[in-house]
């Protein structure tokens, strides 16, 4: 309160030719009296329950300027709402600031007490927590309605940054953006063809397929869509094969384009098959989830599993651009994000240590879905793989540091039917027994262990087994591509931001590590 958003809001909306509402307003045009007579007659409780409803009706609307109350913060519900409308911009002031500009208004319920300096003061600790949650915040204090109005508009243009994975003739960019995917149309003349098939899930479908159908058609592109399991269970040869048939059928030929449309099932799906499909076709990777935003959708590995291994089939193939939304993000299931943020870890652990710091700075910010930080956080992660895999296409050398927890993760996710672990969370596992060798060998010290372990806890990922045997992790990872004549291979640190691969005979130790 008291932060100017209803001017400001009006002014953003005659500078943008948007609508300005005003939630207060039309919850007391609704109720038919004032906002303090709503409190006084029926409390906040009822108030706040109008309020959400209000902003459910008019978060679906767009081309707007939404000036909200300063509690509407205090109820989730709304906060996914206007997330998904857009930004969410905080505008703040001092308490000074705020009580020149609010004390004595009779319409300000909640400073109706004997010390309104003090309420004040408490309402802004209460909601600091909730507050944080905004996109961006901007400082009010001392700068007039229309400075504040010019400085939101400056900061919630589009972000775009563009990294570009070097591989010569095949190289492509990564651009990485907010509320971009309406505009992913553009971009298909890089298919030279009439035809675009969407491959996607029919989760992220419902949620995007329309606006990227849209796109596409405005761009004159004739699309058809087809649909694939939700789950690594579904990352299988039937799969494939019943797209190929599919494919087929619709006629498409080897001018026309895939578009992978989801995670990094659908993308490791939607990559090989393109690969394979008539000797290669060209395709784009739009990912929707934070694992394959920074992950699976960089660097041109592609495949599916077999029941005893994963990612046993498959082709390097490289796309001929990656589309990243940030705005995808905000649909995404919590547990789903901080797998995500499992490999983001990884690249600080095995390239970047000011990275690695960053992180332990910002992952609150980062899983309150900061967009600011979001973007620094996908942008650094692709730009650290890019790096490698232009260096190192085919895994030759380099490139396996990027395996880090990969050899227990994965074997972890065979074992069990890649049912009762997301890949993130058998990653932060692998993490963390990675580093526990690495000490135990004298590659590191204990610092590293720790530092790592506190921030996958911090990330809301796990660090231990449980319920399963280290003879079956043993036996999996026997299995994994990554392993040589009995030899298991490791990515272990040696610092934070530094690793080396290492060949490990001594499977007691492993062992050890695992059963603690």
């Amino acid at each position: 309160m008291g932060t100017g958003k209803t001017e400001v809001g009006r002014l953003m909306a005659q500078m943008l030719d948007f609508q300005f509402v005003d939630t207060d307003q039309i919850i007391e045009e609704r109720q038919g009296i004032t906002i303090r007579e709503i409190f006084d007659r029926y409390g906040e409780p009822y108030f706040r329950n109008i309020e959400r409803m209000v902003v459910e009706d008019v978060s679906r609307g767009k081309g707007q300027v939404i000036a909200t109350g300063g509690g509407v913060v205090l109820d989730r519900r709304n906060m996914v709402n206007l997330k998904r409308a857009g930004l969410v911009v905080c505008l703040w002031a001092s308490p000074s600031t705020i009580y020149e500009r609010s004390a004595g208004n009779s319409d300000r319920p909640l400073l109706n007490t004997a010390d309104p300096m003090k309420r004040i003061k408490n309402l802004l600790k209460e909601r600091d927590a909730y507050y944080k949650q905004a996109d961006i915040s901007i400082d009010t204090t001392g700068k007039s309605p229309e400075m504040v109005a010019s400085e939101v508009i400056r900061r919630t243009e589009v972000f775009e940054s563009r990294v570009i994975v070097a591989l010569g003739d095949r190289s492509y960019d990564i651009i990485i953006g907010r509320g971009i995917l309406s505009n992913i149309g553009t971009v298909a003349e890089r298919f030279d063809a009439s035809k675009v098939a969407i491959i996607s899930n029919p989760t992220v479908f419902t949620i995007y397929g329309d606006v990227v159908v849209r796109s596409f058609n405005e761009a004159g592109y004739e699309t058809l869509t087809f649909m694939v399991g939700d789950g690594e269970e579904y990352k299988t040869l039937d799969t494939v094969s019943h797209l190929y048939d599919e494919l087929l059928s619709a006629k498409l030929d080897r001018k026309s384009g895939i578009i992978a449309l989801g995670g990094g099932v659908v993308g490791d799906i939607g990559g090989f098959v393109a690969a394979t499909y008539m000797r290669g076709i060209s395709y784009i990777q739009v990912p929707t989830t934070l694992l394959a935003q920074v992950d699976s959708s960089v660097g041109g590995k592609t495949g599916v599993n077999h029941p005893l291994g994963k990612n046993m089939i498959g082709a390097f193939y490289q796309p001929k651009l990656v589309w990243i939304d940030i705005k995808t993000l905000n649909t995404l299931p919590e547990r789903e994000f901080r797998e995500g943020l499992a490999e983001v870890i990884k690249y600080g652990m095995i390239a970047d240590e000011n990275f690695f710091s960053y992180l332990e700075e910002n992952i609150e910010k980062s899983i309150l879905l900061q967009e600011d930080v979001l973007s620094r956080v996908i942008e650094r992660s692709c730009e650290i793989k890019a790096d490698v895999v232009s260096r190192d296409e085919r895994e030759s050398g380099l490139r396996s540091i990027l395996n880090f927890g990969h050899t227990i993760g994965h074997a972890i996710e065979t074992v069990t039917d890649y049912r009762t672990y997301r890949h993130g969370e058998a990653i932060s596992i692998g993490m963390v027994a990675a580093a526990r060798i690495a000490h135990r060998l004298g590659l590191c010290n204990s610092d590293v262990v720790i530092r790592l372990k506190n921030l996958i806890e911090r990330a809301g990922l796990l660090t231990e087994l449980s319920d399963i045997n280290p003879e079956r992790i043993i036996k999996g990872m026997e299995i994994d591509k990554k392993s040589t004549h009995r030899r298991l291979r490791f990515v272990l640190p040696t610092a934070i931001g530094n690793v080396i691969v290492k060949e490990i005979e001594d499977y007691s130790l492993i062992k050890e590590i695992l059963a603690q």
